[in-house]
């Protein structure tokens, strides 16, 4: 598999450290960069002195489909996931493509180590937008509401935001006809680095948990197993589309 940020080729963890900090306009500082954090570790599990993530990858998409015909062709960091008319897209930490038999697959992977997913229920993201002038944010949120909430907000709002934030940019991705949803949480080299709390890690499994069954994901307990400790599938239809939607918590 190669990877790329935009259409730059990356063929080392220092050339992806590079890129890393070029999306975070961090002008060549590693402030957003940390050994140990889930940038670093993303980096390390792919390219890294001895990567593991692409296997994992496709040990995630035979559980889930039961197939061996699986091949992970192209993979971009910090990619741009385009979901709506709005401004600000959804930034995968990990775009992947591939097939599996003649299905395209998409899998948009987000890492973390103990990072909560983002500091904002729905409801509080409501307050948020309702509090702006001269944006659109409003509207954003109104449609993916409606699109994957079946418009109640108020049964779903103490939903991480950033969860259908991800869900909704990794849906609508084009190339796709399968969506594979991986959290990959990097516990154990967090710990090695003195950087991870239990927790805040029980807080994010928690938070996981409660997305995927409110919204109506239905578990795969036969997926279960190993570095994979939660799974989910469901039938997602919006924006006049239909897809088979993957989505699993996997702990390394």
């Amino acid at each position: 598999m190669k990877y790329y940020y935009r259409e730059q080729e990356i063929t080392s963890k220092a050339e992806w450290k590079k890129a890393f900090c070029e999306a975070y306009n961090s002008n060549g500082e590693d402030k957003h960069w940390k050994d140990g954090r889930s940038g670093e570790c993303l980096a390390e599990d792919f390219i890294g002195e001895t990567p593991n993530g692409e296997e994992s990858m496709k040990e995630m998409i035979h559980r889930f489909l039961g197939t061996n015909n699986i091949s992970l062709d192209v993979a971009k960091i910090e990619f741009a996931s385009v979901f709506d008319s709005h401004p600000r897209p959804r930034i995968q930490d990990l775009a992947i493509w591939g097939h599996a038999d003649n299905n395209a697959l998409f899998i948009g992977v987000e890492a973390k180590v103990d990072e909560s997913f983002g500091s904002k229920s729905i409801a509080g993201q409501r307050q948020y937008v309702n509090s702006l002038t001269n944006t659109e944010a409003d509207k954003r949120l109104d449609e993916l509401v409606n699109d994957y909430l079946d418009g109640d907000e108020d049964g779903h709002g103490t939903l991480r935001y950033q969860l259908l934030y991800y869900l909704a940019g990794s849906f609508c991705e084009p190339k796709a006809d399968i969506i594979f949803m991986p959290v990959i949480v990097y516990e154990t080299r967090g710990k090695s680095f003195d950087d991870y709390s239990d927790s805040k890690g029980k807080t994010n499994k928690t938070a996981y948990k409660r997305f995927m069954t409110e919204l109506g994901f239905v578990p795969m307990e036969q997926v279960v197993g190993g570095q994979i400790i939660m799974a989910y599938s469901k039938r997602v239809t919006a924006h006049g589309k239909e897809k088979d939607v993957y989505s699993c918590y996997i702990v390394k």
